[in-house]
């Protein structure tokens, strides 16, 4: 019990320090970042920010890749971000604080094509407060979800979800509203 004990307060050391190493890659960071190993942040005419206490797990991918700065990614304070969870930013993606985001998720605000036109098409997203995303969900382009929402497993999130809603599905659906959850 012991060495179990003394290996997870390693790990934690070794995600603080790696959260040393990989600040001067963000525009803004706050205190006590936790990164894991294999975490991966493209950065190009774009920022990246990101608040107190924000833990990356492992192979996380931040992409923050616009025109002429105007990419915009922002990670409220107490937020975790499961396994190979990948953010891609070309215009504005927001998350808020104490948002638990599962692994193998993806959140984006574009579509990396031009359909029809001379333009990519970008629309901002942002995702409130206290907010919860179950893993494998994809949040699309042009989506906010409301201050406490929770995305069930699976979804594929192409509206707006109100605050304090349960969705679920592809495309996602409301199952319940109202609802409470701690984390």
């Amino acid at each position: 019990m012991a060495n179990r004990n003394l290996s997870e307060y390693m790990d934690i050391v070794c995600k603080m320090v790696r959260g040393v190493f990989y600040r001067p890659r963000f525009s803004q960071c706050g205190k006590l970042l936790r990164v894991g190993r294999g975490v991966r942040v493209l950065k190009k005419a774009g920022t990246i920010a990101i608040g107190d206490k924000v833990q990356l797990h492992r192979q996380v991918k931040l992409s923050s890749w616009g025109a002429e700065g105007t990419a915009k990614l922002a990670i409220g304070s107490g937020t975790a971000i499961g396994d190979r969870t990948e953010i891609h930013c070309g215009g504005q993606v927001e998350i808020g604080r104490d948002c638990n985001i599962s692994w193998d998720c993806c959140i984006m605000d574009r579509d990396y094509h031009k359909l029809g036109g001379d333009t990519e098409l970008i629309r901002p997203v942002k995702i409130g407060d206290r907010c919860w995303i179950g893993c494998n969900s994809i949040i699309l382009k042009g989506v906010t979800l409301g201050e406490g929402a929770v995305v069930a497993a699976g979804s594929v999130v192409t509206k707006d979800v109100p605050a304090r809603t349960l969705v679920g599905g592809n495309p996602a659906r409301v199952l319940r509203e109202n609802i409470e959850w701690k984390a």
